[in-house]
């Protein structure tokens, strides 16, 4: 029964070693490593071992500790003659690399025909367990805790009536190392798209081992993501995020920690051009929106002319009235309602003035001509007025009036100049003529001696019709005849 129970046990330390030999990481010879110590406090014997020519027994035992990789072996001969001895010694084993070791203890006892094996097993004569440095835990055959130390015993396989040499044997295993402890780093609240730094450098691990690999899996999905003590990552999805970071020791033990990474969401960004780049107030200025949202849409647009009006289109068009800058402002919002503002200046560029005029028609030397302006300024704006006649005069009134003295065609030119020193000319032929005179003119003397012959011619008519009418009435008087002839004439 003992014999198939050592089989069973060592098919099984065979399977174990295969499987740490194909799945352990490598570890490099600058790691540091775990040191095991096996201590043997007392051992005492319980069937008869000596002969009968011999008195107490000689004991001798060997420890030998397997990592899967190196098998030691430890031996010690204990002071002779003592079936009962405390010896309370420790062998170390050094550079273990992984956290599952394989114990054996043999106990001999020396004589001089030979030695024996003593009995300290439940399933055999050696005492065979494993030992894991990670939680310290025994496994294999039976022992009982005693005080500070494991007592395993030949009787502890039911033998307690027979004399199968059998002993007892109280020992400890006990190590320098402790499992290692991951450590993700602090929380971080970031915007989309910005990398997120983790820093895996506060993990530890004991004196007796070291850390050899960090693994981290950012969005927590069992994929590991990115290797090394410090790495880097872009969150694309807004929301929190679980990072786990798992950590490797040099005997391929492993921790896991978790940090937490607010993604939050990350503002639109607001931009636009507009065309023309110089418009007038006679120009429709379009506006195009260029926003953009690097981790979601965009909702509303708000645009503020600057001169008192708003839209609420994507890309409107608008005129301005008036000339000089303008901040044109646009606020945009995304779905999550986060905003963002710019504002460009449109420089609406001042327009010329038109001039124009026109003037009496038919103009004559020495005659008042009026000339009357009919110049314009896009913008209503005040104008000054600059006359040049063409014969030496000029003005700056409005609407002057002018004469000319001498006949000829005169280029009278207007110049208009607004509030910008924009100007404009305007030139027009003015023809300029003599009255016109009546035919076969007379002179005035000739004039005035009609005049005074005909005052005469008239006077002296007179003077003839009255001494004609006394004549008649002289040559009728008395007669009834004579009376009717001068009412007649008279």
């Amino acid at each position: 029964m003992k014999k198939s129970i050592k089989g069973l046990l060592l098919m099984l330390l065979f399977a174990v070693l295969l499987n740490v030999v194909v799945f352990t990481p490598f570890v490099s010879a600058a790691e540091n490593l775990p040191t095991v110590w096996v201590k043997v406090y007392r051992i005492q014997a319980v069937d008869t071992i000596e002969n009968f020519l011999e008195s107490e027994a000689d004991w001798r035992y060997s420890i030998t500790v397997s990592d899967g990789e190196t098998l030691t072996t430890r031996d010690f001969k204990c002071p002779s003659n003592n079936n009962d001895i405390i010896l309370d010694r420790a062998d170390s084993f050094t550079d273990i690399k992984n956290q599952d070791v394989f114990v054996t203890i043999t106990l001999y006892e020396d004589d001089l025909l030979g030695s024996e094996t003593a009995d300290i097993s439940s399933s055999g004569t050696s005492f065979d367990c494993t030992y894991n440095l990670a939680s310290n835990e025994l496994g294999g055959d039976d022992t009982v805790i005693e005080g500070d130390y494991h007592k395993t015993s030949g009787d502890y396989d039911g033998s307690t009536q027979t004399d199968e040499n059998d002993a007892n044997l109280w020992f400890a295993i006990f190590d320098n190392y402790d499992a290692p402890a991951a450590n993700a780093g602090e929380d971080q609240s970031v915007p989309t798209g910005e990398k997120v730094n983790f820093d895996g450098s506060l993990s530890t691990a004991s004196d007796g081992s070291s850390i050899v690999k960090f693994e981290w899996d950012f969005e927590n999905d069992g994929i590991i993501d990115a290797e090394g003590e410090n790495t880097s990552y872009i969150y694309s999805q807004k929301g929190m995020q679980t990072c786990r970071l798992i950590v490797t020791d040099s005997i391929g033990v492993m921790s896991e920690d978790t940090c937490l990474v607010n993604v939050m969401n990350r503002s639109p960004i607001a931009e636009f051009t507009f065309s023309p780049s110089d418009p007038s107030i006679q120009d429709e200025v379009n506006i195009m929106d260029a926003s953009s949202d690097p981790d979601g849409a965009i909702t509303s647009w708000f645009w503020d002319f600057g001169d008192g009006t708003t839209s609420t289109f994507q890309s409107p068009s608008h005129t301005f009235t008036q000339k000089g800058e303008w901040q044109i402002t646009l606020t945009v919002t995304d779905n999550d309602g986060a905003e963002d503002s710019i504002t460009h200046t449109v420089a609406v560029i001042n327009l010329p003035p038109a001039a124009s005029f026109n003037c009496t028609p038919n103009p004559q030397t020495d005659m008042d001509i009026q000339f009357t302006e009919k110049s314009i300024d896009p913008e209503n704006k005040s104008l000054s007025w600059l006359w040049d006649f063409g014969d030496g005069n000029t003005s700056e009134l409005q609407t002057p009036t002018h004469k000319f003295t001498t006949e000829g065609d005169y280029n009278v030119t207007l110049t208009v100049t607004d509030d910008e020193n924009a100007t404009d000319t305007y030139t027009m032929t003015v023809p300029v003529t003599k009255p016109p005179q009546t035919s076969g003119s007379i002179p005035l003397w000739i004039i005035a001696v009609v005049v005074i012959v005909i005052a005469a011619t008239g006077f002296l008519g007179m003077l003839w019709w009255n001494r004609r009418r006394r004549s008649f009435s002289e040559m009728f008087t008395g007669s009834d005849d004579a009376v009717e002839c001068v009412r007649l004439f008279a």
